[in-house]
């Protein structure tokens, strides 16, 4: 059983932050297409920079999001198993943060 650990706005983030990485990493691709013919040693430097550099953030993102995957599988597996071996703990914090929190809330509306 692997619980849900995004929410949606964080999707939608994510969804966006992505999509606009990689439109930016297309573009810079179409750049090094547009000036392939381009044929100074400037140019081919700069060019084979930018399809180097294009190359390792590429990597990069593929990298940090199976990494970020990775830790929110850990962290649910070890909540999950915190919860299932002190359910008594957890249910006293959960009544206490709802007490706390009626008490600030009934506090602000009392205002």
């Amino acid at each position: 059983m692997d619980p849900q650990v995004d929410t949606t706005h964080v999707r939608k983030a994510k969804k966006y932050a992505n999509a606009s990485l990689n439109d930016f990493l297309d573009n810079v691709d179409d750049l090094t297409q547009a000036i392939k013919d381009v044929e100074t040693p400037d140019i081919a430097r700069v060019r084979a920079k930018v399809k180097m550099a294009l190359s390792a953030a590429k990597s990069a993102l593929a990298d940090s999001a199976s990494q970020v995957r990775g830790q929110a599988r850990q962290l649910s597996k070890t909540t999950d198993t915190y919860v299932r071996d002190n359910p008594w703990q957890v249910v006293g914090i959960a009544a206490v943060v709802g007490v706390v929190l009626g008490v600030l809330l009934s506090r602000r509306s009392d205002d």
